[in-house]
């Protein structure tokens, strides 16, 4: 599994947890309030030295190019 399938699978798997059963793969990118959630612990993680740091970077910039969030 790549490194981006197992970062969104996470974050769904949190969002679940925090109270959001509806929350996919498919919408974690785009809906506007998952997508700021996912994107706060994409942003929470960056900075640790990991192999991942890369992908997240990718994911923050897809998520703020849909959303015209500007960091």
């Amino acid at each position: 599994m790549k490194v981006r399938d197992k970062l969104i699978l996470a974050g769904v798997h949190n969002l679940q947890e925090f109270g959001y059963p509806k929350v996919t793969p498919a919408n974690i990118l785009t809906d506007m309030v998952y997508a700021a959630f996912f994107r706060s612990m994409l942003v929470s993680n960056l900075g640790q030295g990991e192999a991942a740091e890369t992908v997240i970077n990718e994911l923050i910039a897809e998520i703020d190019a849909g959303s015209g969030h500007r960091v």
